[in-house]
């Protein structure tokens, strides 16, 4: 038997006189997912179907099992048990491989970001040891923006080069007459690589990679 198509007219109570007519579990569980993916809390359904929103649960995981365990499910090789617990591990698979995704893309900004830090310092004509100063003070003024939520909302400028970006947020001399110090450096780092960089732990890791970059000379 087909899952119960989501319609205008299908509501929880459709589902409620079909539910004895499911010929096993694995119906019910596709029927389940399909109204709890359209919007259906599993505790309203558990209500109509006077059964445990754990079931619900169970079944609802069920029904995201993949095509060959479903497959096995409905020929009665595996249990529904076995079948909510391949289903959970092929979640917690797909997860962990979306975050190796992740982790590998935010590296390889992060790797492109401390190009940009070295590169500019290299345009500043800054030695490996102020280089290390000014990165490491930067480090520590973003941490602490970061933490007091004095960071602007990320509204970077459009359609422009990294190089323009830098030159815009070039501090001026009003707001720190020590212009050419560490300090003076480290604020200008700052505000260029919280704009070039919007995601905070890419830009955090770029920093991390330039410092040691500096320290290495």
């Amino acid at each position: 038997m087909k899952a119960l198509p989501v319609t205008d007219t299908a509501s929880a109570a459709d589902l409620q006189a079909r539910w004895p007519t499911f010929k096993n579990d694995l119906d019910r569980a596709l029927a389940i997912h399909v109204f709890h993916d359209a919007g259906t809390s599993l505790r309203e359904l558990a209500k109509t179907l006077k059964c445990s929103p754990s079931l619900l649960r169970n079944l609802n995981q069920a029904a995201q099992a993949t095509p060959e365990d479903q497959a096995l499910a409905r020929q009665g090789k595996i249990s529904t048990r076995e079948l909510v617990r391949r289903a959970k591990a092929a979640k917690a698979r797909r997860a962990a491989k979306d975050r190796e995704a992740l982790d590998q893309k935010r590296m390889k900004e992060a790797q492109k970001g401390c190009k940009e830090i070295c590169a500019w310092l290299e345009e500043e004509k800054l030695w490996p040891a102020h280089g290390e100063n000014i990165v490491d003070e930067a480090r520590r003024l973003l941490a602490a923006a970061e933490e007091d939520g004095k960071l602007p909302p990320h509204k970077a400028p459009p359609d422009k080069s990294l190089a323009e970006i830098i030159q815009r947020f070039r501090p001026p001399a009003f707001i720190n007459d020590e212009v050419g110090s560490v300090g003076w450096y480290a604020d200008w780092l700052v505000r260029w690589a919280y704009f070039s960089m919007p995601d905070s732990s890419i830009r955090h890791k770029a920093l991390n990679l330039a410092l040691d970059k500096q320290i290495k000379g």
